[in-house]
């Protein structure tokens, strides 16, 4: 019997890497598509390595915002398979200006990465997950529950995948396809160290807002990714499962 099928956006680096290796090792064939088209095909081969299957795991160049590069994308992915079982919306960017300064083109690249470019996979990818009874995950944020100063573009865009992910899971259900959505809290990757680098987040604060008092590992919202897509969660649709270290629930006001 072939093993599960998962495609992964932003699959080359932070959530989405980590997501790789974590499906790959549980033995799922595994199509990276990053807008970084060699380094998915070099994470792709370095799963082959450590993690081979019945069939290679494969990098693509994508640009979720562009339709015209997602329907090139699922054309070079029907060509490998013939149904999808998970679909993993991991890309996206952050884009840091006060909302009196904002950068509009910015703010529209950066909803287009995030949202348009999540509904644009999935739309593409219906025929594929339909075949299979796939599941999606959606990436959501802390950002979706609160808001967040000086990101206005990443929390209107998180809170919108809310709103796709539940809609999606009514619309779909019908046809077998599982939505969730994963709200990961403060992450151990470079985009959270970056912000960490130039002022915008405050790790002392961060981490005393915390309950548990610590930044996430991609591995722990990769381990929930891999959960959500699997048979165990099987009758869970259209939820946002928040991997936050309790960060949405601290009422504290020391």
């Amino acid at each position: 019997m072939n093993p599960r099928t998962a495609l992964i956006t932003g699959g080359a680096q932070g959530i989405g890497a980590r997501a790789a290796h974590t499906l790959a090792e549980k033995g799922w064939r595994v199509l990276l598509a990053d807008l970084h088209e060699g380094a998915a095909k070099d994470l792709a081969g370095e799963l082959n390595h450590i993690a081979p299957t019945y069939a290679p795991h494969l990098g693509f160049g994508v640009d979720v915002a562009d339709e015209t590069s997602v329907e090139g994308l699922f054309a070079s992915v029907a060509q490998e398979t013939a149904s999808l079982d998970g679909l993993v919306n991991c890309a996206g960017n952050i884009l840091r200006q006060p909302a009196e300064e904002l950068d509009i083109a910015q703010w529209r690249r950066l909803l287009d990465i995030h949202l348009t470019g999540s509904m644009l996979m999935a739309k593409t990818g219906f025929t594929l997950l339909k075949a299979s009874h796939g599941s999606i995950v959606n990436i959501a944020s802390v950002g979706s529950s609160f808001g967040l100063p000086g990101r206005s573009a990443y929390s209107t865009a998180k809170t919108g995948m809310l709103g796709l992910t539940r809609t999606l899971a009514v619309e779909w259900g019908k046809h077998g396809i599982r939505v969730n959505a994963v709200a990961p809290g403060y992450v151990n990757t470079e985009m959270v160290r970056s912000g960490l680098r130039n002022g915008t987040l405050s790790e002392a604060s961060l981490l005393g807002r915390t309950p548990l008092g610590r930044l996430a590992e991609p591995s722990e919202i990769a381990s929930v990714i891999a959960f959500l897509l699997s048979p165990d969660a099987s009758f869970i649709h259209g939820e946002v499962v928040k991997v936050d270290g309790g960060l949405t629930i601290d009422g504290t006001f020391d």
